[in-house]
Protein backbone atom coordinates (compact mmCIF):
# COMPACT_ATOMS: atom_id res chain seq x y z
CA UNK A 1 0.00 0.00 0.00
CA UNK A 2 2.89 2.45 0.70
CA UNK A 3 4.17 2.06 -2.84
CA UNK A 4 0.73 2.51 -3.82
CA UNK A 5 0.62 5.89 -2.16
CA UNK A 6 4.29 6.60 -3.26
CA UNK A 7 3.08 6.10 -7.17
CA UNK A 8 0.18 8.23 -6.71
CA UNK A 9 1.72 10.89 -5.19
CA UNK A 10 4.90 11.20 -7.27
CA UNK A 11 2.28 10.86 -10.50
CA UNK A 12 1.05 14.33 -9.65
CA UNK A 13 3.93 15.87 -7.53
CA UNK A 14 5.29 18.34 -10.69
CA UNK A 15 2.29 19.51 -11.16
CA UNK A 16 1.42 20.22 -7.48
CA UNK A 17 4.61 21.86 -7.34
CA UNK A 18 4.21 23.79 -10.06
CA UNK A 19 1.28 25.50 -8.13
CA UNK A 20 2.34 26.47 -4.85
CA UNK A 21 5.85 27.60 -6.85
CA UNK A 22 3.71 29.93 -9.34
CA UNK A 23 1.60 31.09 -6.42
CA UNK A 24 4.61 31.72 -4.46
CA UNK A 25 6.54 33.65 -6.75
CA UNK A 26 3.40 35.93 -7.29
CA UNK A 27 3.66 36.79 -3.63
CA UNK A 28 7.09 37.02 -3.68
CA UNK A 29 6.60 39.49 -6.96
CA UNK A 30 4.29 41.58 -4.36
CA UNK A 31 6.17 41.53 -1.05
CA UNK A 32 4.74 38.41 0.78
CA UNK A 33 5.84 35.37 1.40
CA UNK A 34 4.35 31.66 1.99
CA UNK A 35 4.10 31.27 5.57
CA UNK A 36 3.16 27.42 5.87
CA UNK A 37 3.57 24.85 3.61
CA UNK A 38 2.15 21.20 4.52
CA UNK A 39 0.57 18.09 3.07
CA UNK A 40 -1.31 15.03 3.18
CA UNK A 41 -1.77 11.72 2.47
CA UNK A 42 -4.81 9.39 3.17
CA UNK A 43 -6.74 5.90 2.32
CA UNK A 44 -10.49 5.62 2.59
CA UNK A 45 -13.04 2.67 2.34
CA UNK A 46 -14.23 4.93 -0.25
CA UNK A 47 -14.46 8.62 -1.52
CA UNK A 48 -17.36 9.84 -0.46
CA UNK A 49 -18.14 13.43 -2.49
CA UNK A 50 -21.46 15.25 -2.15
CA UNK A 51 -23.30 11.93 -0.90
CA UNK A 52 -22.61 9.78 -4.22
CA UNK A 53 -19.27 7.15 -4.01
CA UNK A 54 -16.72 8.34 -6.73
CA UNK A 55 -14.78 4.98 -6.46
CA UNK A 56 -17.26 2.46 -6.81
CA UNK A 57 -17.37 1.32 -2.80
CA UNK A 58 -13.82 0.89 -2.55
CA UNK A 59 -10.79 2.49 -0.61
CA UNK A 60 -9.69 5.31 -2.55
CA UNK A 61 -6.01 6.67 -1.63
CA UNK A 62 -5.27 10.56 -2.07
CA UNK A 63 -2.97 13.26 -0.97
CA UNK A 64 -2.27 17.18 -0.81
CA UNK A 65 0.08 19.64 -0.28
CA UNK A 66 -1.02 23.31 0.96
CA UNK A 67 0.31 26.96 1.54
CA UNK A 68 -0.85 29.44 3.80
CA UNK A 69 -0.04 33.00 2.41
CA UNK A 70 -0.08 36.12 4.23
CA UNK A 71 -3.38 37.93 4.76
CA UNK A 72 -5.38 34.91 4.53
CA UNK A 73 -4.85 34.05 1.27
CA UNK A 74 -4.15 30.06 0.78
CA UNK A 75 -4.02 27.67 -2.24
CA UNK A 76 -3.94 23.95 -2.44
CA UNK A 77 -3.66 20.65 -4.75
CA UNK A 78 -5.54 17.79 -4.00
CA UNK A 79 -5.22 14.16 -5.34
CA UNK A 80 -7.43 11.48 -5.11
CA UNK A 81 -8.58 8.07 -6.84
CA UNK A 82 -11.93 8.16 -8.53
CA UNK A 83 -13.61 5.02 -10.64
CA UNK A 84 -17.08 5.55 -11.96
CA UNK A 85 -16.97 2.55 -14.02
CA UNK A 86 -16.76 3.36 -16.97
CA UNK A 87 -12.62 2.44 -17.55
CA UNK A 88 -11.67 6.07 -18.31
CA UNK A 89 -10.99 8.73 -15.54
CA UNK A 90 -8.43 7.26 -12.79
CA UNK A 91 -7.40 10.57 -11.00
CA UNK A 92 -9.45 13.41 -9.82
CA UNK A 93 -6.53 16.65 -9.36
CA UNK A 94 -8.74 20.16 -7.39
CA UNK A 95 -6.63 22.96 -7.31
CA UNK A 96 -7.87 26.00 -5.02
CA UNK A 97 -6.76 29.28 -4.84
CA UNK A 98 -8.96 31.45 -1.68
CA UNK A 99 -8.91 33.62 1.15
CA UNK A 100 -9.98 32.86 4.50
CA UNK A 101 -10.56 35.15 7.58
CA UNK A 102 -11.83 33.96 10.93
CA UNK A 103 -12.70 36.13 13.50
CA UNK A 104 -14.47 35.62 16.77
CA UNK A 105 -17.53 33.90 15.64
CA UNK A 106 -17.58 34.55 12.41
CA UNK A 107 -15.49 33.22 9.63
CA UNK A 108 -15.37 33.59 5.66
CA UNK A 109 -14.17 31.39 2.84
CA UNK A 110 -14.31 32.55 -1.16
CA UNK A 111 -12.12 30.59 -3.12
CA UNK A 112 -11.63 29.12 -7.16
CA UNK A 113 -11.70 25.40 -7.00
CA UNK A 114 -10.70 23.58 -10.71
CA UNK A 115 -11.74 19.74 -10.88
CA UNK A 116 -9.42 18.20 -13.17
CA UNK A 117 -10.33 14.58 -14.06
CA UNK A 118 -7.45 12.31 -15.80
CA UNK A 119 -8.44 9.83 -18.59
CA UNK A 120 -11.81 11.76 -18.65
CA UNK A 121 -11.76 15.25 -19.29
CA UNK A 122 -15.26 15.91 -20.11
CA UNK A 123 -16.01 15.94 -16.37
CA UNK A 124 -13.56 18.80 -16.14
CA UNK A 125 -14.89 21.67 -14.34
CA UNK A 126 -14.66 24.91 -12.27
CA UNK A 127 -17.27 26.00 -9.00
CA UNK A 128 -16.60 29.90 -6.91
CA UNK A 129 -17.11 29.49 -3.29
CA UNK A 130 -18.62 31.64 -1.27
CA UNK A 131 -18.81 30.18 2.14
CA UNK A 132 -19.62 32.05 5.84
CA UNK A 133 -19.59 30.60 9.44
CA UNK A 134 -21.60 31.78 12.19
CA UNK A 135 -21.25 30.51 15.64
CA UNK A 136 -20.28 27.43 14.66
CA UNK A 137 -22.93 26.92 11.84
CA UNK A 138 -21.23 27.08 8.18
CA UNK A 139 -23.26 28.03 5.36
CA UNK A 140 -21.70 27.39 2.03
CA UNK A 141 -22.47 28.27 -1.69
CA UNK A 142 -20.56 26.54 -4.64
CA UNK A 143 -21.33 28.51 -8.40
CA UNK A 144 -20.93 25.56 -10.78
CA UNK A 145 -19.30 27.70 -14.12
CA UNK A 146 -20.18 27.46 -17.81
CA UNK A 147 -22.89 24.08 -17.18
CA UNK A 148 -21.56 23.13 -13.85
CA UNK A 149 -24.73 23.00 -11.76
CA UNK A 150 -24.68 25.16 -8.34
CA UNK A 151 -24.05 23.31 -5.52
CA UNK A 152 -25.11 24.27 -1.47
CA UNK A 153 -24.63 23.05 1.95
CA UNK A 154 -25.67 23.39 5.59
CA UNK A 155 -22.93 22.14 8.19
CA UNK A 156 -22.33 22.18 11.94
CA UNK A 157 -20.33 20.70 14.64
CA UNK A 158 -22.11 22.06 17.75
CA UNK A 159 -23.54 18.82 18.47
CA UNK A 160 -19.91 18.10 19.92
CA UNK A 161 -20.86 14.37 19.66
CA UNK A 162 -21.27 14.26 15.80
CA UNK A 163 -20.98 16.78 12.62
CA UNK A 164 -24.23 17.27 10.91
CA UNK A 165 -24.43 18.60 6.63
CA UNK A 166 -26.60 19.30 4.40
CA UNK A 167 -25.91 19.71 0.74
CA UNK A 168 -28.71 20.10 -2.39
CA UNK A 169 -26.90 19.52 -5.72
CA UNK A 170 -28.73 21.38 -8.30
CA UNK A 171 -29.75 18.63 -11.25
CA UNK A 172 -28.90 15.65 -9.25
CA UNK A 173 -30.45 15.62 -5.61
CA UNK A 174 -29.98 16.31 -2.20
CA UNK A 175 -27.87 14.53 0.83
CA UNK A 176 -27.33 14.95 4.55
CA UNK A 177 -24.11 13.03 6.39
CA UNK A 178 -23.52 12.13 10.09
CA UNK A 179 -19.82 12.00 10.80
CA UNK A 180 -17.76 11.66 13.58
CA UNK A 181 -13.95 12.60 13.80
CA UNK A 182 -10.67 11.92 16.33
CA UNK A 183 -7.22 12.33 16.28
CA UNK A 184 -5.37 8.72 16.11
CA UNK A 185 -1.52 7.93 15.05
CA UNK A 186 -0.32 11.21 14.08
CA UNK A 187 -3.32 10.85 11.91
CA UNK A 188 -7.25 12.05 11.71
CA UNK A 189 -9.57 9.68 11.10
CA UNK A 190 -13.53 10.56 9.84
CA UNK A 191 -16.36 7.88 10.38
CA UNK A 192 -19.18 8.91 8.89
CA UNK A 193 -22.57 7.73 7.12
CA UNK A 194 -24.62 9.60 4.01
CA UNK A 195 -27.91 9.55 2.39
CA UNK A 196 -28.03 10.98 -1.35
CA UNK A 197 -31.27 11.03 -3.11
CA UNK A 198 -31.55 11.59 -6.58
CA UNK A 199 -33.79 14.21 -8.16
CA UNK A 200 -36.77 12.75 -10.47
CA UNK A 201 -35.37 12.56 -14.12
CA UNK A 202 -31.18 13.52 -13.32
CA UNK A 203 -30.25 10.27 -14.03
CA UNK A 204 -28.41 9.45 -10.97
CA UNK A 205 -29.79 7.15 -8.32
CA UNK A 206 -30.11 6.94 -4.52
CA UNK A 207 -27.47 5.63 -2.59
CA UNK A 208 -26.38 4.85 0.86
CA UNK A 209 -22.70 5.24 2.15
CA UNK A 210 -20.87 4.16 5.33
CA UNK A 211 -16.97 5.58 5.22
CA UNK A 212 -13.79 5.50 7.22
CA UNK A 213 -10.37 7.35 6.26
CA UNK A 214 -7.50 7.91 7.82
CA UNK A 215 -5.57 11.18 6.79
CA UNK A 216 -2.09 11.70 7.77
CA UNK A 217 -0.65 15.21 7.82
CA UNK A 218 3.06 16.49 7.45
Amino acid sequence: MLEKIKGLISAHFDNVIKLVIAISLVCIANGVSASTFSGSVGVGSDYVFRGISQHEGSYALSASIDADLIGGIYTSAWVSEVDYGDGKATHEIDTVIGLKKDWDHFGINVAYIDYAYRGHSALDREEILLSATIAGVTLSHFMGQDDAPDYTEFSTGLLKVVDLAYGDADGKGTHYSISRGFDLLKGHVKVGWTDFTADDGSGFIDEDNLFVNYVYHF
